[in-house]
Parts: structure tokens; C-alpha cells; sequence
């Protein structure tokens, strides 16, 4: 019997080759090195969604409308890149999709600009690193809604000066501790968002620390209107 080849095979493994001329051929453990690829390849994988699953996500703590835009503030959190906002008129962001990056991390607010007046707009975040080069995102936030507020012209009634209303004492109210009267209500919201823009920036450029931001920046406020003028003044509040 002329036997050309003969391979011998125990659990996937080939270990005897021998040819017709009795010369026995190097053992292959082909199995063994389709195994350790396959392993390869899962545990790159794994660790790559690991990864990518550990970095910390953000929230949104405030949307505010303003006149053709609007004003998201988030949660701060480290070991990270930065921020990305996404924002659209469509509800599921299935289109019509925006997106800003923010690169440094003590920025914890933006002003969303050039939108359309009276317009219902749905905002998220959520945060990024880069590790080899490579973007890393972690999970969105929960969406937030908001509707623009229409640019409207301020009434010639509430800027016609009276005569008992000439300084910051002899309104039928006294003035708040912002220091001043403001023709409206959005004039107050749009001075709110300036001092607290104003200190983010001065925390960001490291001239004030996290701790004075939160002590001189005011978390909110309360207004009121005069009732001789009609304009507008209030009580910034503090943590």
C-alpha cells in the first residue's frame, strides 16, 4: 500500500505527520493559536467598553430661556477632557442636530445663541476623554426642554421715567441688593447670567478658587417691580 501522507489529530491537535518517505514533519497546534487571537481580540474589546463605560457623566442642573436662545448649566466633574452639548428642535435627535464641544473642564455653563424665537429646543451632555488619541464619550445626561423667548420691543411705558422715580430710593419699593432697577423682568435674568458668566470665567483663568465661586456667584434670585415705573429690581440669593 502506497501511503502518500499520514496525520494523526487527538483533541484538535495535530501531533504526528508523517509523509510517504517516513519523514516526520513539525508538530502544529493550530487550535492553540486560533484560541489565543480569539482571546486576544475579547479581552481588547472588553477592556475598550470597560473604559469607555467608566467615565463619569454629567447632569444638567439648569436650562434657561432666553431671547432667541438659552443658557444650559451642568454638574462639574474630573478626570475628564471636557464637555458635549447636543441640541435639536427634534425630540428623539433623530435630525437637525447641534453639537459644541467644551474643552475645559471648570467651564460649567453655556449660552446657546442664533436660535429661533418661540422655538422648542431639547438639550443634553455628557463628557469625554482621550486616551491614546482616541475620544472616549460616556453616557448622555437626561434631556432637558426649553422654548426661546421671542425678541420683543420694550414698551415706551416701562421707560418713561416718572417723576418720583428719579434714584434707587424713592421707588414704592425699596431696591434689592443688585444695586439697581432694570427696565424688565429679562433685563434682571440677563444680569444674573452676566455675574455668574463673569465669575466662571474668573474660576476658569484660576484668579478666584471653587470655593469663592461658589460663595460670590449667586445661584439664583427673587424681583420684584415698582409700582409708580414699573421697573424691575431683586435679591440675588447665595449658597
Amino acid at each position: 500500500m502506497n501511503v502518500g501522507l499520514v496525520v494523526i489529530v487527538e483533541s484538535g491537535q495535530e501531533i504526528l505527520n508523517i509523509d510517504n518517505k517516513n519523514r516526520r514533519k513539525p508538530m502544529k497546534k493550530i487550535f492553540s493559536i486560533v484560541i489565543v487571537v480569539l482571546l486576544l481580540v475579547i479581552s481588547l474589546a472588553f477592556t475598550t467598553t470597560v473604559f469607555a463605560t467608566n467615565i463619569p457623566s454629567t447632569t444638567i442642573t439648569s436650562v434657561k430661556a432666553k431671547s432667541e436662545a438659552f443658557t444650559i448649566k451642568w454638574k462639574k466633574k474630573t478626570n475628564i477632557a471636557g464637555y458635549q452639548i447636543q441640541y435639536s428642535a427634534n425630540s428623539k435627535f433623530k435630525k437637525g442636530n447641534k453639537t459644541i464641544k467644551i474643552k475645559k473642564v471648570k467651564t460649567l455653563s453655556k449660552k446657546i445663541t442664533g436660535l429661533k424665537p418661540s422655538k422648542k429646543y431639547y438639550v443634553r451632555i455628557r463628557t469625554y476623554k482621550i486616551v491614546n488619541k482616541k475620544t472616549y464619550y460616556s453616557n448622555w445626561s437626561k434631556k432637558k426642554c426649553v422654548t426661546t423667548k421671542s425678541s420683543t420691543p420694550i414698551s415706551t411705558a416701562t421707560t418713561t421715567t416718572q417723576a418720583h422715580c428719579k434714584n434707587n430710593n424713592n421707588h414704592s419699593m425699596s431696591c434689592g441688593n443688585m444695586g439697581k432697577w432694570f427696565t424688565s423682568k429679562s433685563d434682571i435674568d440677563d444680569y444674573w447670567e452676566e455675574v455668574v458668566q463673569t465669575y466662571s470665567k474668573q474660576y476658569e483663568n484660576g484668579e478666584i478658587t471653587w470655593e469663592t465661586y461658589c460663595k460670590k456667584s449667586p445661584y439664583g434670585y427673587e424681583c420684584w417691580s415698582c409700582g409708580y415705573c414699573g421697573k424691575w429690581t431683586g435679591n440675588f440669593k447665595y449658597r
